[in-house]
């Protein structure tokens, strides 16, 4: 999970994760550096030091709070940070997971499970909006 693996682009959404948080600062939006931003425990019982919190966005929906772990492999979201305070649910099942509002039931994100994990597709909700370039020929007599 931590610095000699390959860097996962895919978002993992799990109830033992304590923190939204990804290694990719380049995936936040309105980043904000910390001195001493503390440190979270991984599985295997090393730790990772947050170096700051941004946010990852597609204009609709939101997470926010998400710790930028130097040298973190893979993107992590709480399934805690998600639900507490916030008015979202989160339920998995043998297909996938869903994550709604919980007044209105409106499903806003969706997974489909893979092995034992739920990633989450996130492609829309990216750091950096997409930036269309155009560009007009003209035409000239010469």
């Amino acid at each position: 999970m931590f610095l000699d693996e390959q860097f996962d682009d895919e978002w993992y959404i799990g109830s033992g994760c304590s923190r939204h948080m990804t290694g990719r600062k380049e995936e936040l939006r309105e980043f904000r550096f910390l001195k001493d931003g503390g440190s979270v425990k991984f599985g295997n019982n090393s730790y990772g030091t947050i170096k700051g919190y941004g946010m990852i966005t597609n204009g609709d929906f939101s997470i926010r709070k998400v710790a930028y772990v130097e040298g973190l492999q893979h993107n992590l979201i709480s399934v805690s940070q998600l639900v507490v305070g916030i008015g979202l649910k989160v339920s998995f099942d043998d297909e996938g997971s869903d994550i709604m509002e919980k007044q209105s039931k409106k499903v806003l994100l969706k997974s489909a499970r893979k092995g034992e994990m739920y990633p989450l597709n996130l492609n829309p909700i990216r750091g950096t909006p997409a930036i269309s370039l155009l560009s007009k020929a003209n035409t000239d007599d010469s």
